[in-house]
């Protein structure tokens, strides 16, 4: 099997993919709290989230292999800091996890091609829907 599964996830980077939009979603989780508490920033889990869009946007198309581990890696270190950082509560922590979970779910599928749920889910019903 060829790493990565895709040389361009689904042939558009900017294409509807959920793995930006549990970036997306991440990195405003962040933002809100680095809002609430100064000083206090969750550092990791934005560095690990920027690096994985940074993989997605300005690596993959050029350099695919490259591209995919970089995602991986990134994705790998927001769901890393969901665990290790425990002083903005459990709900923080959950929905960066949950985030980082829907961004590794199609970052598999395109990087790896493994079948995940959301992927699945989303070909099966939700593309139906849109069409």
């Amino acid at each position: 099997m060829p790493f990565p599964a895709e040389p361009v996830p689904d042939g558009a980077l900017f294409a509807p993919h959920h793995f930006l939009y549990g970036l997306y979603l991440l990195l405003f989780a962040c933002a809100k709290r680095w809002d609430d508490r100064p000083h206090e920033e969750p550092l990791l889990v934005t560095a690990s989230a920027l690096v994985a869009l940074f993989g997605w946007v300005h690596l993959w198309r050029y350099y695919p292999a490259t591209g995919a581990a970089v995602c991986l890696l990134g994705v790998a270190g927001t769901l890393v800091g969901a665990l290790v950082t425990t002083r903005y509560g459990r709900r923080w922590r959950a929905f960066v996890a949950a985030a980082g979970l829907v961004a590794l779910d199609d970052l598999l599928s395109h990087a790896l091609g493994l079948w995940t749920p959301l992927d699945w889910l989303w070909t099966t019903y939700l593309l139906d829907l849109l069409a």
